[in-house]
Formats: C-alpha cells, sequence, structure tokens
C-alpha cells in the first residue's frame, strides 16, 4: 500500500508540474519536470543535464538546477531552476555552514561552504546547518564557476637589477590570487612568485635571481572567488 501511495503521490506531482510549470510552450516558470536517467534517492540534491533528462550532479559538474523530488531511473520529477527563480532553494549540505557562507557545489549533489577544483557556485547560504542537514540559499550565480579571471597579461620587468618588481591593478583585494611564470629570463633568473598587495593596489613579482629591464618577461593571472 505504501508503494501504491508513492507512486500516486508521484504521478499527481508529476501531472502538476506539468501543468503549472510549463506556462506557454517553450518556456518554463522557475521549475521544470525531467525524467531521472538514473536513481535520484533524496529530494533536494543538485542535478545536471543527462540525456535527454537528468541525474545527480558530481563536484566538478554544471547543475542546471536543484531536484526537489527523489525517485528512480525513469520516474519524471520536478528540477527547480535557480537561474529564473521566484524564491530561495533548499539543499542538502556536505559539511557545516554558517547563515551568509558561499555555497559551491560537492560530490553526491550536496553543497559545500568550501572551493574544491573546477566546482561550481550554488549561492549563499540563507541559514545555519551541520554535516547532511538542509540549507536555505539565495542562489545568487547558480552554475558559474567558482573563480573567475580578474586580470592577466605579460609584464616586462621594469625593476631594474633586483628580484622585486611590481605591477598596479585597480580594485585588487585580500582575497584574490596571483599566479606567475617566467615567460623570458633577462640573466639567470629561473623562477618566478606573485603575491597580492592590497594596500598599494599591486601585485608583487619576486625572482630567484636579479631581473633585467626590458628582457625578463613574466605571463601573470589574477584570479577572484567569484
Amino acid at each position: 500500500m505504501k508503494k501504491i501511495k508513492t507512486y500516486i503521490a508521484r504521478l499527481v506531482c508529476a501531472f502538476k508540474n506539468r501543468v503549472f510549470c510549463n506556462i506557454a510552450e517553450g518556456t518554463h516558470a522557475g521549475r521544470i519536470t525531467r525524467v531521472a536517467k538514473a536513481e535520484i534517492p533524496t529530494s533536494n540534491l543538485l542535478v545536471m543535464a543527462f540525456g535527454g533528462g537528468i541525474k545527480i550532479a558530481g563536484a566538478t559538474d554544471r547543475p542546471i538546477g536543484v531536484c526537489s523530488d527523489c525517485g528512480e531511473e525513469g520516474d519524471v520529477l520536478d528540477v527547480v531552476l535557480p537561474g529564473s527563480a521566484e524564491s530561495s532553494i533548499i539543499c542538502i549540505a556536505n559539511g557545516a555552514v554558517a547563515e551568509g557562507d558561499l555555497l559551491y557545489s560537492a560530490d553526491g549533489g550536496k553543497v559545500s561552504a568550501s572551493v574544491s577544483p573546477n566546482c561550481h557556485k550554488v549561492g549563499i547560504a540563507l541559514s545555519s546547518t551541520s554535516a547532511g542537514g538542509v540549507v536555505e540559499v539565495d542562489p545568487q550565480g547558480f552554475g558559474m564557476k567558482a573563480y573567475e579571471i580578474l586580470a592577466c597579461g605579460l609584464h616586462t620587468w621594469e625593476g631594474g637589477a633586483s628580484t622585486t618588481d611590481s605591477l598596479t591593478i585597480s580594485g585588487i583585494k585580500e582575497n584574490d590570487c596571483a599566479f606567475a611564470v617566467l615567460a623570458q629570463a633577462g640573466g639567470s633568473e629561473t623562477k618566478v612568485k606573485a603575491e597580492v598587495n592590497p594596500e598599494n593596489s599591486e601585485v608583487v613579482f619576486t625572482l630567484d635571481a636579479n631581473g633585467s629591464n626590458g628582457s625578463t618577461l613574466i605571463n601573470w593571472m589574477v584570479v577572484r572567488n567569484s
């Protein structure tokens, strides 16, 4: 009897979503219905487009939305589209989350307050929770890469016969990350590192040997947690 009730509930949910989510041919009002291409064991997980339907999104998969339903392979499920959402969304945390945290995609369709390589932004936490708990999320920037390139370029050494030189970048912040590689040596230098100095709005380059004006060339990039 429980299985019959669950099946009927899913049919009603699917019918309701098809009628009210699809407000015009080819358009959807904040949510959409899609066929599960693999089991989705619990609701409020991030899902990705897959084979004409959906499946749970991994930490590095670009999510299309949050599945507000659960079901087996072949079930028609409801997916919230945060990019056009008229409300906040509910997600499941893979670790502790504090109100105001930036949240990112994590393994198993969950969200994390920590950035991992190639993850995507989900939004901002509107509540706090512990690992495995539900968290209310304002889906700001949903689906965007966690990091964005703030600035990049080729720097020609102007620091003279010294191991340090700097480049002014307007608006640089303390949490921005700077990277650099030596594109051309002007002398015996072989390595370079880059550090952000927000007080002077600059990136500081440090070589392992003296640079040469006009000859030492450095490829650099500054990225920002979006």
